[in-house]
């Protein structure tokens, strides 16, 4: 196999497209954030989550080009990704953000928790 192919669902892919080599930045991030070679499971997790990333920046791309998406859509990739993540151990669960959290945290979380009081 080339570098340039993908394998996804057994058939190869042409990766020279567009499409195809942002998904392959976007699994190879995923891949190093990991820090380690996948196994069989962690590899489908990133295959979806480097398509749900996809479907969301492309999203992004149409909203910032003037154009309508469908907002219901994009919300439940946003939330289908977060959990990806969360399952591949990249991502915390959402939780309770108390001034007893305040310890280590960073100047932009502060001053979300002082602009809202």
């Amino acid at each position: 196999m080339t570098d340039d192919a993908l394998m996804i669902g057994g058939r190869r892919v042409d990766g020279r497209t567009l499409e195809a080599r942002r998904f392959k930045a976007i699994a190879g991030d995923l891949s190093i954030q990991l820090g380690r070679n996948p196994v069989a499971s962690e590899r489908a997790l990133l295959i979806a989550a480097a398509t749900l990333a996809m479907l969301c920046e492309q999203d992004t791309e149409r909203l910032l080009a003037g154009e309508a998406i469908d907002q219901e859509n994009y919300r439940r990739n946003v939330a289908m990704l977060g959990q990806q993540l969360v399952k591949l151990g990249m991502a915390k669960k959402s939780r309770d953000f108390t001034k007893r959290d305040q310890v280590g945290a960073d100047e932009f979380g502060v001053a979300l928790l002082e602009a809202n009081k």
